[in-house]
């Protein structure tokens, strides 16, 4: 197959159902991997049907079958998506910012439905809450919340990290709710949470307006802070220990615009950030490298572009290592990068 044979829109879209012959399915994957051209086609076929099939079953949220389609639909993508870890193993340096989510209804014995919004590590989603707000969802993180927020609460879960616009409303209090005892507070205003379980900090870190964060002391009582815009509050679950700090909210925010923004941010905050922005890990050699700090915006997409700044700027080397082999001699998708 040459680039130019053109496949359309329709083969793509039943590429990503499914509904092709294996035959078949090879020549589309050779198409797609032929140029950056046929990837960003497929890409945009891919993001539209995955908004189409997310908004087609939110309409049937009240049908008990609903949650049996899209289970069967998230094992189906599960396939049908490996070409975008090809291009992850391979160059080593795209995270395609894509709506590459699972997303189902948890049906409960209550009238109360569920959805619950997760993230691949490497991608960001976007969703509307029911009232209106806006979440966009970092990597490898998850949200729950109910289909029509009732009574005088909105409240929502939240496991990883997540961007909050959330609307006015006087009358119903907004409550984000994480792994770690901790629960965030808002009537309406911009702000980002930090809420991994495997971590040891949750981080809030506010835009715009106000938030109260209830959490419990070291005396095992419950307290509230109250942070203003452009301040970061840091909660550690175990110690119990707090810290509140003013900081340059966009490199911390500038993830859900596809950007990589730092501002004298120290080598080890801004790794995290690009851990999480590429699915990466990343090893260290010289723990000198920790004493440099890096000023700079980048596009999100590209990897290698960050690392030459490291380079230039405080000439920190860096090579690309062979993915490692999980227990079942299966190939880890991370990327592995050295820095020395």
């Amino acid at each position: 197959m040459n680039n130019s044979d053109y496949i359309n829109e329709s083969v793509l879209l039943n590429y990503f159902t499914g509904e092709l012959s294996p035959e078949h399915r090879k020549e589309v994957e050779e198409w797609i991997h032929l140029s950056e051209d046929n990837e960003k086609i497929a890409r945009d076929i891919y993001q539209l049907y995955r908004a189409a099939d997310t908004l087609n079953y939110m309409k049937q949220i009240d049908a008990p079958t609903a949650f049996e389609k899209v289970r069967n639909k998230i094992h189906k993508h599960q396939k049908t998506a490996s070409w975008f870890m090809w291009g992850q193993r391979i160059a080593a340096c795209l995270a395609i910012p894509l709506l590459a989510v699972s997303l189902y209804l948890t049906l409960k014995s209550t009238p109360t439905e569920y959805v619950i919004l997760k993230t691949n590590p490497g991608m960001v989603a976007v969703t509307d809450l029911p009232d209106g707000s806006k979440v966009w969802l970092n990597s490898g993180s998850s949200l729950k919340y109910p289909v029509k927020f009732e009574n005088d609460t909105r409240s929502v879960e939240l496991n990883g990290e997540a961007y909050f616009s959330v609307c006015k409303d006087k009358s119903k209090r907004f409550i984000v709710t994480t792994p770690f005892q901790i629960q965030t507070e808002v009537l309406g205003t911009e702000f980002n949470i930090e809420a991994y379980q495997k971590d040891s900090v949750v981080k809030t870190t506010l835009v715009s307006g106000s938030v109260r964060l209830s959490f419990l002391g070291k005396d095992n009582r419950e307290q509230s802070h109250v942070i203003k815009p452009n301040e970061e509050f840091a909660y550690n679950p175990k110690t119990k220990e707090t810290k509140t700090e003013v900081l340059y909210v966009r490199t911390y925010t500038a993830w859900k615009d596809g950007e990589v923004v730092f501002r004298n941010t120290p080598l080890s905050e801004a790794l995290k950030i690009l851990s999480k922005r590429f699915n990466a890990e990343f090893i260290v050699k010289d723990s000198t490298l920790y004493n440099s700090s890096f000023t700079g915006v980048f596009d999100s997409q590209h990897l290698p572009l960050i690392l030459e700044h490291f380079r230039l700027a405080a000439e920190i080397q860096y090579k690309f290592l062979e993915p490692k082999k999980g227990q079942d001699e299966s190939i880890e998708k991370k990327t592995r990068i050295e820095l020395y």
